[in-house]
């Protein structure tokens, strides 16, 4: 059949004419837009799977970050807050005591030092421990030693500190808190591996999901495109539906996944922050708009990655 006779059948000569009227401004008119609409209406069932497991992956993927950014946050305070204690021999009268002082505060890397008596520890044990309120009465004597607290200029530095601070003459003991710090980094990464791997792998799923979905469409217009190809359709008017539709399953499935994240955070923050005080939650200000950003980009590039896959093939040269 030649192309003249198939273009005077009714249904090809709408849509011969469509394409030699549309070309050039096909965005314009919303087109492409309409045909993409009408794709997704054809394949309801593979497009609606397609949009979930597309949200199902920007959950996991922007539960994931804003868990890091929040275990970061945490691992950020914790260091700015890291302080080394070094505990004084007892034996030490109180101008050796200062002596070992002035040797911590000329140690490089330290901020600030400060001697704290032993009945200064004692005192500072009951106000944070109030159980403990009455044992100083019960007591013959202290047995908390006197020492001195360090702060270092900054988080990369708090080990040389504390291992010089180890070194002065006088100092029996060394305790500060990055091994905490470091296992909390450690948890960090783990998260974010974790949750990578897991978004990875519904993000393949969701992409063959949006590759069949867009092939079914294209089987069931074939001859349309045929037809578009014969007539001078270029292949970025033919693809524009397609790609499209992809982008309407992303962007569909990041608005699902925005609105559980952004529910879900705010609810969880308001809970963390009445039955955890001490734990720094990042504001919903800062954390979400990141994570949002994360999710929006993701949805939408495994939209077009999909429909793009689905469709070069029907349009090589």
């Amino acid at each position: 059949m030649s192309l003249e006779g198939s273009i005077k059948q009714p249904a090809d000569a709408a849509d011969a004419r469509r394409v030699l009227l549309a070309r050039g401004w096909p965005w314009v008119r919303g087109q492409a837009l309409r045909d993409a609409i009408g794709g997704l209406r054809r394949n309801g069932l593979m497009a609606a799977a397609a949009t979930t497991t597309i949200a199902i992956a920007l959950m996991v993927a922007g539960g994931g970050v804003l868990a890091s950014v929040n275990l970061a946050h945490l691992a950020s305070v914790l260091e700015s807050q890291v302080e080394i204690v070094g505990f004084i021999q007892r034996d030490l009268t109180p101008q050796q005591q200062h002596r070992v002082l002035a040797a911590a505060r000329d140690l490089p890397g330290v901020r600030s030092a400060e001697l704290v008596g032993r009945a200064e520890a004692l005192r500072r044990l009951q106000k944070t421990y109030g159980s403990l309120a009455s044992v100083g009465s019960h007591l013959k004597t202290n047995p908390l030693p006197d020492s001195i607290e360090v702060r270092a200029s900054g988080p990369g530095q708090v080990r040389a500190v504390a291992a010089a601070l180890e070194r002065i003459a006088g100092v029996q003991d060394v305790l500060y808190g990055t091994p905490v710090v470091d296992r909390l980094v450690a948890l960090t990464r783990a998260v974010r591996i974790t949750g990578a791997v897991v978004a990875g792998a519904l993000f393949a799923a969701a992409l063959l999901i949006v590759l069949n979905t867009i092939r079914l469409t294209i089987a069931a217009r074939r001859q349309e495109i045929e037809i578009m190809t014969l007539v001078g359709a270029t292949p970025g008017f033919i693809r524009g539906p397609f790609v499209l539709e992809g982008v309407l399953q992303g962007a569909a499935a990041a608005l699902a996944a925005t609105a559980v994240l952004v529910a879900a955070y705010v609810y969880l923050a308001v809970q963390i922050a009445g039955s955890l005080p001490f734990l720094p939650v990042l504001e919903s200000s800062a954390a979400l708009p990141g994570a949002l950003a994360v999710v929006w980009l993701l949805g939408i590039a495994v939209g077009i990655a999909g429909s793009e896959i689905g469709i070069r093939r029907y349009l090589r040269p």
